[in-house]
């Protein structure tokens, strides 16, 4: 995502004991897009075009963790 021009926060990848994490038998992850408390996130929010690039990012960055992860499941197999 950061590659792609989406702000990213200066620690991006972050553990937690969230049930929605820890629940899902299957690969998750949880994705702040912003804080409704931020005027700025709040603005990103709101603008269709922000939410549109948004979302090409994370669909490009899910496909792309998709493809290594089939790789590397490829590997472990072995």
């Amino acid at each position: 995502l950061g590659a792609r021009g989406v702000p990213m926060h200066r620690r991006p990848i972050q553990s937690a004991a969230f049930s929605v994490l820890k629940a899902a038998d299957i690969p998750s992850l949880l994705i702040e897009v912003g804080f409704l408390s931020s005027a700025r996130d709040r603005a990103r929010i709101a603008d269709p075009v922000w939410r549109a690039g948004f979302t090409r990012s994370l669909v490009t960055a899910l496909l792309a963790w998709a493809v290594a992860d089939a790789a590397e499941a490829r590997l472990i197999r072995q």
